[in-house]
């Protein structure tokens, strides 16, 4: 761990005890949100910890964390459009601050809820505006990642940065604002002293990232941040902030199963497609698409579109665009449709893994779940429902 990383961490330690006391002084609700924060930021913390092949099954796309988040910035939007409308029906109307920033941070919630789903287009399978499958490192329809690209903005603006600046910006740059006359009419959803360190805790996550995925437990604890500031407004029963925090942790819990069984199923057709396509790409690799790049490189794990795009492959002409090109590598009249941006039949990417040592690949796709069930690097068979096809290059140009 690098001195800054450690300068943060002892930050957040030296937060805990005066955000504790305040908790106390401020009441059953408070110390409750408190309590209930440490409990949840433990508990990801030694599951990771622990475990971190279970980590990552927790913290996937349309995984539990994910799910979670989802319902915490959706209760952040609810709970201050409710504010809202309290204040309102008040004899003595809020300030426009006030409601300003109520209105800001009940959009914010409603984006952030959209793009962790890319907007729905895992969900129902929809292929996305060629903008977002060229631009999105990630080929999904969502904007945080369209900025890491540098040709969108000039320069790669990193989604965990962004987090971070959020995490800082609410729990310790918005209490010192209000304290200002410009700003003291926002007083009322400034968050209270307790929830420093968990918003600390978020800063230190992103930009120390001790493990794979560390960023998707910190976007949770920034919603869950978000959502106990608002549930601690006025008189904050126990009950009213136990809900509020423990509820997304629920709704993840039912819903990353739930969806995945009664959205996603079963797709024979939609399997056997993808299978027969992973054969023909897999026949392209073999067959001379694999360049130089790939074998001076240890491994590779990359979407089929980027590795294409970074010059690992050259797959224009070959059998599974039906000598066709792609926007990938800029040559010739591309394809636009699925199959140009090496997708499967659920418009979700198609992957390759690269290992020199053994001079491996893997090919592969997420199935109808939409989910990595396998060990890809290591696995030769598919688990869950996964399509995979593993073969040895051993013509691999170098």
């Amino acid at each position: 761990m690098e001195l800054g990383d450690v300068v943060l961490w002892m930050l957040v330690g030296a937060a805990l005890v005066p955000a504790h006391r305040a908790a106390w002084a401020d009441g059953l609700g408070a110390l409750a949100a408190v309590v209930l924060l440490d409990v949840i930021v433990l508990t990801v913390v030694g599951v990771a910890a622990i475990d971190e092949k279970a980590w990552s099954r927790l913290a996937q796309e349309d995984g539990v964390i994910e799910w979670a988040t989802v319902v915490a910035f959706l209760g952040v939007a609810a709970l201050h459009v409710v504010a809202a409308r309290r204040a309102l029906g008040r004899s003595t109307p809020p300030p426009r601050l006030e409601l300003a920033m109520r209105g800001a941070l009940a959009l914010f919630g409603l984006f952030v809820a959209g793009e962790e789903i890319s907007w729905g287009q895992r969900l129902f399978a929809f292929k996305p505006p060629d903008a977002f499958l060229e631009r999105n490192y990630q080929q999904e329809l969502n904007v945080h990642n369209v900025l890491m690209d540098e040709r969108g903005l000039g320069f790669a603006l990193e989604s965990k940065h962004v987090v971070a600046f959020l995490a800082v910006a609410f729990v310790v740059l918005l209490p010192l604002l209000v304290r200002m006359r410009p700003f003291a009419a926002a007083r009322a959803v400034a968050p209270p002293l307790a929830l420093l360190p968990a918003g600390l805790v978020v800063l230190a996550a992103e930009l120390s990232y001790p493990v794979d995925l560390t960023g998707e437990g910190a976007e949770l604890l920034l919603g869950l941040v978000l959502l106990a500031a608002v549930a601690l407004e006025g008189f904050a029963p126990v009950s009213r902030v136990a809900l509020a925090l423990l509820a997304p942790i629920a709704a993840g819990l039912l819903a990353a199963p739930l969806v995945a069984r009664a959205l996603y199923g079963d797709d024979a057709q939609g399997s056997s497609a993808a299978l027969a396509e992973l054969a023909q790409l897999q026949q392209d690799v073999v067959g001379g698409a694999a360049t130089a790049k790939l074998s001076k490189k240890g491994s590779v794990h990359k979407r089929v579109f980027t590795a294409a795009r970074d010059g690992y492959l050259a797959l224009s002409g070959g059998e599974f665009l039906e000598g066709q090109h792609t926007a990938a590598e800029g040559a010739g009249a591309a394809r636009h449709d699925r199959r140009g941006y090496f997708l499967d039949p659920w418009n979700n990417p198609y992957w390759i893994v690269w290992d020199k040592k053994r001079h491996r690949v893997a090919l592969y796709s997420f199935g109808p779940n939409r989910l990595r069930d396998t060990d890809v690097r290591e696995s030769d068979a598919a688990a869950g429902d996964d399509l995979l096809v593993v073969f040895t290059l051993t013509a691999a140009p170098e």
